[in-house]
């Protein structure tokens, strides 16, 4: 018992020490944002080649984030989270020191190449040191941790500026990670657990990371600076040709696929409709986050003159919303299913709207208190449509493809990240032209930025065509009163569909989830499928009743909504099958018939309640025929089983529902 405490306290340090390396890279990233307009003005250099500080980041991150997870596979993901800790150290340096823009946008690009070797090593990590219970805990700190870097570094970023340690101006924002890092380094070595000798050496994917990072670099670098430069030959040349390498990166990642080796990015994940529709969802989202920061940033601090301090004040209140409702994902998520993320993005598109009017009214006096709660609502409906984000969209891929998913979305993400820096950015500057004067800013700001709200409302209406199914079922529909569900059947019957068709379609969409996922979760044994079943069946009372209202209505003739109805007796008639071929029930039984049996064991008792009660004295929901009615279930199963009997077939005493 001492060694096993022991243990679990030695695991939650291990997750102490990588969420520190965690926090930081995440941390650092939006520090950057508050510190622009310091370094535009220290480095004396143009505001297209600030930018490309903060996407020179995002572009290195994105394209080794995938290859980063496969070096820990290959390398160990001890070994490599220190690694690409002491590359972010190091580079964290570097930057602090820079002595013009250049070496400052090369020690960005390296401290991504850090991050992209760190970050995937965290979730792998958790992944092997926890189980159970204990790795959601774990995963739930983990999102807890991110989210608070994302929004904290806004404030903390602030005040470092504010302070000016040493008379270092921007440079202690990137100065501070080196004893964070170096004590980090430290403590990994010495806590970790040692890496474990891995199974497989996967395929490193080299020439496809080659390939990406040119493709985003020829697309992003001229977007970024050329406004400033003029739009020179070479840079219209390198627009023309981002698509071209885009092309030649599919292809590769396709040859690699075909030659059984592991492609960077896997498409054939996009086979899959809800994958294919969620991984645009994630891009427009961090367009949007990203893209908002950004102009705020330039808005607060060059229009306006606003101190590192005071921006970091306006921006508290987002802070403080995101924080909340990253809290409170997690349950809403289970009331609303995916369309927390339609929530969150509705919310946002209002807040960021609402900050746009109130920057147009309150123009070059604007002294930022005025967008305290518009700040805030865009806050609280950001932190419901990044929290679920990843997982309802990997939520739609087998368990095997998730980590693949994952990295799929989190690379997107920070592809999202760079075009909103430059999209956003080019747009803002096109808007303020040669304008200087602090109602130019504020002009070209509440323009903007109902861009950013478009890009939100179209991602939540993208979210509405997912597939039903996507990401977590619709609790909300589950918990409804079972008088209620009813009374929506009943209207529909009624009202030969003219009334409730939409809340039907809703309730016969979440019966056909929670069926499909029963069927992938039923057990092998007969007996255990169809106990497993009858168990599950009270959750169907309002449905059963509405079944019988409608044989009474249609007879056989057609139904409403059939085709829907039919593609899951399908799905059932051929799991059947597949238990037949291996060998589970006997072959000579015929599946489809086998389903209408399997329907009337599950059901039937609940179905005519008032049989049962006739038949065995009891209702279908007491303890004593339960217990009865599923042995009976059991003995049956053993019957149908094509091999032995996989229990004993004890006579079931009907007058006391007893064994004999």
């Amino acid at each position: 018992m001492l060694s096993a405490q022991r243990g679990s306290g030695r695991r939650w340090v291990s997750l102490a020490v990588i969420l520190a390396g965690a926090f930081m890279a995440i941390l650092d990233v939006a520090v950057v944002n508050v510190a622009m307009p310091s370094i535009h003005s220290d480095l004396h250099t143009s505001l297209g080649a600030v930018e490309l500080v903060v996407s020179s980041y995002t572009l290195l991150y994105a394209s080794f984030l995938v290859t980063g997870g496969r070096l820990g596979d290959v390398i160990g993901r001890k070994r490599m989270f220190i690694t690409g800790l002491a590359v972010f150290t190091a580079a964290s340096a570097l930057c602090g020191l820079a002595p013009d823009i250049r070496v400052l946008v090369a020690a960005r690009a390296l401290q991504g190449v850090g991050g992209a070797l760190l970050y995937p090593q965290v979730l792998a990590i958790i992944q092997v040191t926890f189980e159970g219970p204990e790795r959601a805990r774990a995963l739930g700190v983990f999102g807890c941790v991110v989210g608070v870097g994302a929004i904290a570094g806004q404030i903390v970023g602030g005040l470092l500026l504010a302070w000016n340690v040493f008379g270092l101006d921007w440079r202690p924002a990137f100065l501070i990670n080196v004893p964070i890092g170096v004590a980090t380094i430290v403590a990994s070595r010495a806590l970790l657990p040692p890496d474990e000798p891995p199974r497989s050496r996967p395929h490193l994917d080299g020439r496809g990371s080659a390939l990406s990072v040119l493709t985003l670099v020829l697309l992003i670098v001229p977007l970024l600076m050329g406004r400033d430069a003029g739009w020179p030959l070479w840079m219209l040349l390198s627009l023309a040709a981002a698509p071209l390498t885009a092309v030649l990166f599919l292809r590769h990642e396709r040859a690699v696929a075909e030659r059984g080796l592991d492609p960077l990015i896997r498409l054939s994940l996009f086979r899959n409709r809800g994958f294919a529709g969620g991984v645009p969802i994630a891009a427009m989202f961090s367009f949007s986050y990203v893209g908002f920061m950004l102009v705020l940033a330039l808005y607060l601090q060059i229009g306006l003159g606003f101190s590192p301090l005071h921006a970091a004040l306006v921006y508290t209140p987002n802070a403080v919303g995101f924080l909340i409702t990253s809290l409170l994902a997690a349950r809403i998520t289970r009331l609303l299913g995916r369309h927390v993320l339609t929530l969150g993005y509705l919310v946002a598109a209002v807040g960021l709207c609402s900050v746009a009017a109130t920057s147009a009214a309150q123009g070059a006096g604007l002294s930022g208190w005025e967008l305290g709660l518009p700040m805030f609502i865009a806050g609280l409906g950001q932190g419901l449509g990044m929290t679920p984000l990843i997982g309802t969209i990997i939520g739609t891929l087998a368990p095997r493809d998730a980590g693949a998913g994952a990295g799929v979305v989190t690379t997107t993400l920070q592809v999202g990240n760079a075009l909103g820096v430059a999209l956003m950015s080019l747009l803002f500057f096109a808007v303020l032209g040669d304008g200087t004067s602090h109602a130019a800013y504020a002009t070209a700001f509440s323009q903007v930025l109902p861009v950013a709200a478009l890009v939100t409302l179209v991602a939540a209406f993208m979210v509405t065509r997912l597939p039903r199914g996507t990401g977590a079922g619709n609790a909300l529909l589950e918990r409804l009163p079972g008088h209620t569900v009813g009374f929506a059947y009943s209207m529909y019957l009624m009202t030969g569909g003219r009334i409730g068709d939409r809340l039907f379609h809703e309730i016969l969409g979440h019966v056909t989830e929670r069926r499909e996922r029963e069927i992938r979760e039923a057990p092998s044994a007969a007996g255990d499928f169809f106990v497993y079943h009858f168990e599950s069946a009270h959750h169907d009372a309002a449905w059963l009743t509405y079944l019988t209202r409608e044989a009474l209505a249609y007879g056989s003739a057609p139904v409403p909504h059939e085709e829907e109805r039919r593609a899951v007796i399908k799905s059932q008639v051929d799991e059947i099958r597949r238990r037949q071929s291996g060998g589970e029930l006997r072959p000579e039984l015929d599946p489809e018939l086998l389903r209408l049996l399997t329907f009337a064991l599950t059901n039937y008792p609940r179905l005519l309640p008032q049989i049962t009660r006739m038949a065995t004295g009891l209702g279908p929901d007491d303890p004593g025929f339960t217990a009865r009615w599923e042995l009976f279930l059991q003995q049956l199963g053993d019957l149908l089983h094509a091999g032995p009997p996989t229990t004993s077939l004890p006579r079931v005493s009907a007058s006391s529902g007893g064994q004999e």
